[in-house]
Parts: structure tokens; C-alpha cells; sequence
């Protein structure tokens, strides 16, 4: 397994929804994703819709002489899961407020798919998040979350994308 940094890719997975407009409110223009890494991290929101990517959890495999070999090449393989918290809005109106939270969530479903699709052809890898090492991605995601941040309370959604990496 080559290494990869978990630096990295925080990084880029915060790239790839930095900046996407979203609609959160029903007649109202679209707004850009605010994102932000794991150390761009501000003790209080300056404005909604932000997300920030922090790191979770790891899990690599043992190499051995057996385990997935081609040639003796022992391949170690790594997942990496990184906790996606989007704030759509302060809390206010029930309705609106989770309205607000399926928009961001399902806008951050949609770069999530839109990751991988560039494919070469000649050469067959992919790039997830502008990072070359890694191989694929998954992720599960709650669009109901009640948060508190700087004593605010925010209507918004969670993400976990599992990055898999040999």
C-alpha cells in the first residue's frame, strides 16, 4: 500500500464540496457550500451551508505472503473513515429547518457519486478527492441531525466516507 496522507485526504474530500451551490430554501437562490478541514476549523459557524471533514476511524490489514499476492507482492489494504458534519441552518421552523437538511444532505450525495466517473480509459484508475492512491470510496449518511456549535443549535446532516486504500 502506498502511503497516503490522512492530511490529504481530509483535504480533498473538503475540496470537492467546497464551493458546490445548494439550494436549501424553497424559492431562494442557491448558496455555496462553505467546507472546511480538520484544521480550518473555527471555534463558531460565520455562515451556513458549512461542512467540515474531520477523521474518524482506520483499519489496515496485516501484509502476508499470502494475502492478495501477484508475483509475491504482498498488498496491505487500509480503510479510512472520515465523518462528514454539514450545517445547513440554525434552527428556527420545523419544516423548513429539516427541508434545509435533505437539500445539503442529498447535494453532498450527488458530488459523492460525481467522484470516480473520470476514469481513464487507456489506463483504468480513477481519482477520488484528487488523491491518486486511492482505489474507491463508500458511504452511509443521516440527513436528521441536531447539532450545537458555539452554543447555536443547527438543523443539518452526517456523512461517513470510507476510503479504501492498497
Amino acid at each position: 500500500m502506498a502511503r497516503i496522507s490522512i492530511m490529504n485526504i481530509c483535504d480533498g474530500i473538503a475540496a470537492a464540496f467546497h464551493g458546490t451551490n445548494v439550494v436549501l430554501d424553497a424559492g431562494l437562490a442557491a448558496v455555496p457550500i462553505i467546507a472546511q478541514s480538520y484544521d480550518q476549523i473555527a471555534e463558531g459557524l460565520q455562515d451556513t451551508p458549512t461542512v467540515q471533514v474531520i477523521p474518524d476511524t482506520s483499519l489496515v490489514d496485516a501484509s502476508t505472503d499470502t494475502d492478495r499476492t501477484t508475483f509475491k507482492g504482498c498488498v496491505k489494504h487500509g480503510r479510512y473513515q472520515f465523518e462528514v458534519t454539514g450545517y445547513a441552518r440554525q434552527r428556527s421552523q420545523v419544516g423548513e429547518d429539516m427541508a434545509a437538511s435533505i437539500r445539503l444532505w442529498d447535494a453532498l450525495e450527488a458530488i459523492l457519486e460525481e467522484e470516480g466517473t473520470d476514469c481513464g480509459v487507456a489506463t483504468g484508475t480513477c481519482t477520488y478527492f484528487g488523491v491518486a492512491d486511492i482505489k474507491g470510496i463508500s458511504w452511509s449518511g443521516q440527513g436528521r441531525v441536531a447539532l450545537v456549535y458555539g452554543g447555536v443549535g443547527y438543523i443539518g446532516c452526517e456523512v461517513l466516507i470510507v476510503v479504501e486504500v492498497f
